[in-house]
């Protein structure tokens, strides 16, 4: 009898603490739930921000080009052209493109990244990745050496 009551009293032992662990387990599943619906959340709200603000961007450096065309030959001269003799060519050209409205930020960036990859010019680069055409790097390239200083 005695052996049977104490199997009694570890069986009601181990049910109550599997009883515990299990509560335990829920309780911190529902948390780590409730944490990840909090994120994904967050997630998606800055997912749409961001869409916004790279929507803010396009539609703001296509009214600037727009800008820039329309106003035909004029071009204001800013802090980086002030500085542009002592840049280097590729960013004496990238930064004339920028200003005519033929390449964004981005892709001049991407255009010296690829200059490394493609072992070529900044103006070859940009032509084979289809940011300009033969005719615009004529005119870059005869900018870029007009803005060299002649020493």
């Amino acid at each position: 009898m005695t052996f049977s009551m104490l199997f009694g009293l570890f069986l009601a032992i181990f049910f109550v603490a599997f009883r515990m662990i299990s509560k335990y387990r829920y309780a911190t599943m529902n948390e780590l739930h409730n944490r990840q619906n909090e994120l994904e959340t967050r997630h998606q709200s800055l997912r749409d921000q961001k869409r916004d603000l790279e929507r803010d961007v396009a539609a703001k450096e296509q009214a600037l080009a727009t800008l820039r065309n329309t106003q035909g030959d004029f071009r204001g001269i800013s802090m980086a052209d002030l500085e542009a003799a002592e840049s280097d060519e590729n960013e004496k050209i990238g930064r004339y493109l920028q200003n005519q409205g033929k390449i964004t930020r981005e892709q001049h960036e991407r255009a010296l990244k690829k200059m490394e990859i493609l072992k070529m010019d900044y103006i070859g680069v940009c032509m084979a990745l289809g940011f300009i055409d033969l005719e615009t790097g004529r005119q870059a390239e005869k900018a870029g050496k007009l803005s060299t200083p002649l020493l």
